[in-house]
């Protein structure tokens, strides 16, 4: 079983049991200790860790900062698994509600809804879940493309709970089909496009920190088909607590690099950004 599948169904009963805080610290120490025994991932989440050292507000090496990306993780790990505990109106008041910062934005989505294509672009950073749960509460639902989680139990309990939160989950081609289709149809929908190319598929030039790599361009090419609305989405944890500040890019020019517009967001919450395959930046 893949580590951190594993590491879910081992957290899962604890962090339900304890007060959020403590499970947070539980969680942290589960993946400090699961950073020194997968050494595959611990490698890839250095090396991706010593590129963006230069570049991100963090005092220490690339070690530190991979391994408290690991530890963010395990906080994420406990949200996850404490999913159904929320409704999408608690993930509303968790980014802050209708906040004057981002009412503007809610508004502007709002009025877009169900008028044309909706494609959110979604790193693996903060809590995206959260984000669709709020997006849900304030504008409506959508569709979510997602990545095999590395067992079937474990697949099938997340995928009931994004749905309950208002995210209808879609994967594999067939789910590729499922988001085409939705937007075609003026839906909104969003992938998680930071993740190395598999072997045969289309990539596309991108770049973080002015560090050429390459992505697979599946949501570009979804974009262009449905003529969708491409918006960067992300937000970042308060500290340790059930708290998050969004970052909604409603002006992203699609002729710059898609990841790009996260890195203000990665500048200055790197160990929010869990990576833990080799992007192989140059």
């Amino acid at each position: 079983m893949h580590p951190l599948a594993l590491g879910y169904q081992t957290l899962g009963r604890a962090a339900r049991a304890l007060p959020r805080p403590l499970a947070y610290s539980a969680a942290r120490r589960l993946m400090t200790a699961a950073y020194h025994s997968w050494p595959r991932g611990r490698r890839a989440a250095t090396r991706n860790a010593q590129y963006l050292l230069p570049h991100v507000d963090w005092d220490g090496g690339a070690d530190s900062l991979a391994r408290a990306q690991f530890q963010r993780y395990g906080e994420y790990l406990v949200d996850a698994v404490r999913l159904d505990e929320l409704s999408p109106a608690d993930c509303f008041a968790a980014v802050g509600g209708d906040s004057q910062e981002w009412s503007e934005q809610w508004d502007q989505l709002q009025s877009w809804y169900g008028k044309r294509p909706i494609l959110f672009a979604v790193v693996h950073f903060g809590n995206w879940e959260v984000l669709g749960g709020a997006f849900a509460h304030r504008v409506g639902p959508s569709m979510v493309l997602v990545d095999d989680l590395g067992h079937p139990d474990l697949n099938r309990a997340i995928q009931q709970q994004r749905a309950r939160l208002g995210m209808i989950p879609a994967s594999g081609r067939g789910g590729l089909r499922q988001v085409v289709r939705h937007l075609q149809g003026n839906g909104t929908a969003a992938i998680l496009f930071d993740r190395p190319p598999r072997a045969g598929e289309q990539a596309l030039a991108e770049s973080l920190f002015a560090h050429p790599l390459q992505l697979p361009n599946e949501i570009h090419r979804i974009a262009e088909r449905t003529d969708a609305k491409l918006i960067p989405l992300t937000c970042t944890r308060d500290g340790r607590n059930f708290s998050f500040k969004p970052h909604i890019v409603l002006d992203h020019n699609p002729t710059d690099s898609l990841l790009s517009a996260f890195e203000p967001a990665i500048r200055r919450h790197p160990d929010q950004w869990y990576q833990f395959r080799e992007l192989r930046l140059r």
